[in-house]
């Protein structure tokens, strides 16, 4: 056997079933090799590698296996490495393989030459070259050990040309995958029982205890616990936007998004009037606090933090008590010691008090979610769409236009239901790609992208990889013919002095339809129920270019650009 051949029979014995990536020159061997295995190991091809990191990213989230992406030597890893930074700062287990040239070459300035292992350090958690075929085996384990353990991350892999041709001379039993690492979190850990007791004492004396479910939460897959502890101290769950989906939307327990991209009011309330805090897998960072706004400086709370990663604990707060450990098996750990037998009367009250403000903020809320206005308000879009979703829908956003109004009104019909957004670093161009990995981690699941113009304008190839592949999904692009998230910024903070945010006008639409996609424009409220329902009826990607609102006509519910707002005497239409 050969490297290449070493690398597909290790991979397989990891279980991996699909791989992501770009061909190249260098990637020949490999090619062949994964050929040669039958399809054992699909390969998918992706238009740009940045699009096949993404695919990874996606695939690993949901199917809780790492994902594997691969690409040729030079540019390849240049356009791949926002891909795998954006996972790695997300705790997402993705493994980039770039074929490198020969080590001969290194040095003489060979075509493509270019030192990936250092190009990946600061954006991995490992980042590594391989120059013995016969290390193959133990590195591929050390690679997806590093991945799924601890705090999961990113890991790259530079395969030179003599390691993917090379002759493998090693034992045949060296051939082995660590069952453990085959998915993650592997080797989970608890806190010690001094710890757990320490926090039990805390919420068996709270008063008002309000959960904070972050990412973390999900990548553990803690939400049967979570709603049992919520259960037990009668306490709300309100979520950061990476744990959004942790709680069915509908359950009472589940009180929305805090922070300041598009917020709950009545969750911004819980956190305010809780006495003690407990953060679950959330990194405590800018967003979810607003700026660290959130709790309020001034209150008097006990603030109490798990999370996988002891780095992040007490990091950007004075945590009362710390517990380093995994969500799910610290919760249950929690649960077991926990000896609140009965519901006190004044949380019942308290529970009673959010729910009601809950409510008033949807009824609130009824005037813009049915607004038959044009352009389309992206509320609009966004209810119309909750009427379609199942409980099985996976539902994936790009950063910028669509972020406030999703994570606002989108209501998830059950725990099987997921949304995910990058929200490590932001970059536009992940939705559509993300819906390709989706579909090979969930290939039941009900798949709907959305999107705004700048993230269709660094995506858009992968339409055509929807198409091939003959993907079923739903593609919403807000079409508002600008970056209408800086278009915002400008207008709020540079006294709306715009430059260099709008674009000419297009057709998107006809784009679609070029790459084999069907495909709809949608300017009002009768087109865009029309357009949903053939949408979801077909079993091909369907492409919605729906014309929409700009932030700058209609402000989204970004915290700190309602208080810009206020402070400049701009209006705000709809809070």
């Amino acid at each position: 056997m050969n490297g290449s051949q070493i690398i597909v029979e290790m991979l397989q014995q990891y279980g991996v079933n699909v791989i992501f990536g770009v061909p190249g020159d260098t990637s020949i061997p490999l090619y062949e090799a994964l050929h040669d295995k039958g399809g054992a190991i699909r390969h998918v091809m992706a238009r740009d590698e940045r699009s096949a990191s993404f695919m990874a990213d996606a695939y690993a989230r949901l199917s809780h296996k790492p994902g594997v992406c691969e690409c040729p030597s030079g540019a390849g890893p240049l356009y791949a490495l926002p891909g795998i930074a954006e996972a790695n700062a997300s705790s997402i287990p993705v493994i980039l393989i770039t074929s490198d040239i020969p080590l001969s070459g290194e040095g003489k300035k060979t075509i493509t030459e270019l030192d990936c292992q250092r190009l990946f350090a600061p954006v991995t958690k490992w980042s590594s070259q391989i120059k013995q075929v016969d290390k193959l085996p133990e590195t591929i384990r050390r690679v997806f050990r590093i991945a799924t353990t601890g705090r999961p991350g990113a890991i790259h892999l530079a395969i030179p040309q003599e390691v993917l041709t090379g002759v493998y001379t090693g034992s045949p039993k060296d051939l082995y995958a660590e069952a453990d690492c085959c998915s993650y979190p592997a080797y989970r850990t608890r806190g010690s029982r001094k710890s757990l007791e320490t926090l039990t004492g805390h919420l068996e004396k709270a008063q008002r205890p309000v959960i904070i479910a972050g990412g973390g939460t999900k990548h553990s897959q803690a939400g049967d616990e979570i709603l049992q502890l919520a259960k037990m101290l009668n306490a709300p769950v309100v979520t950061t936007i990476s744990g959004q989906g942790i709680l069915a939307d509908h359950h009472e327990m589940a009180l929305g998004v805090i922070g300041d991209n598009g917020f709950h009011p009545h969750a911004h309330q819980a956190v305010e009037q809780g006495d003690v805090l407990l953060y679950i897998g959330c990194k405590m960072g800018s967003v979810s606090t607003i700026n660290w706004q959130m709790p309020s400086p001034q209150q008097e709370q006990i603030i109490l933090q798990i999370d996988l990663d002891p780095e992040l604990l007490a990091n950007n707060y004075r945590n009362t008590h710390s517990v380093a450990g995994d969500a799910k098996l610290v919760l249950q750990d929690l649960i077991a010691l926990l000896k609140i037998n009965h519901f006190k009367a004044n949380q019942t009250f308290w529970i009673d008090e959010l729910n009601r403000s809950r409510r008033q903020f949807w009824s609130a809320s009824e005037a813009v979610l049915h607004s038959t206005t044009v352009p389309l308000k992206p509320q609009r879009v966004v209810h119309a769409l909750n009427q379609r979703i199942s409980a099985n829908a996976v539902i994936i956003a790009d950063a910028g236009t669509p972020t406030p109004h999703i994570s606002r009104y989108l209501r998830l019909q059950g725990r099987n239901a997921t949304f995910i957004i990058p929200r490590a670093y932001g970059g536009l161009g992940y939705a559509v790609p993300a819906l390709v990995g989706a579909h090979f981690a969930r290939p039941d699941a009900q798949l709907v992208g959305l999107f705004g113009d700048g993230s269709l304008g660094m995506s858009a190839g992968e339409i055509e990889t929807l198409a091939r592949l003959k993907i079923p999904a739903v593609l919403m692009h807000f079409n508002n013919g600008c970056f209408g998230w800086i278009k915002a910024l400008q207008a709020l903070h540079a006294k709306e002095k715009f430059y260099s945010v709008d674009f000419c006008p297009t057709d998107p639409a006809k784009v679609a339809e070029g790459f084999g996609v069907k495909a709809l424009r949608i300017q009002t409220a009768d087109e865009l129920e029309a357009g949903l329902d053939m949408a979801f009826a077909m079993e091909t990607p369907v492409f919605l270019d729906i014309v929409s609102e700009s932030e700058v006509s209609e402000l989204p519910p970004v915290f700190t650009w309602q208080k810009a707002a206020e402070k400049n005497k701009k209006p705000i239409v709809h809070t």
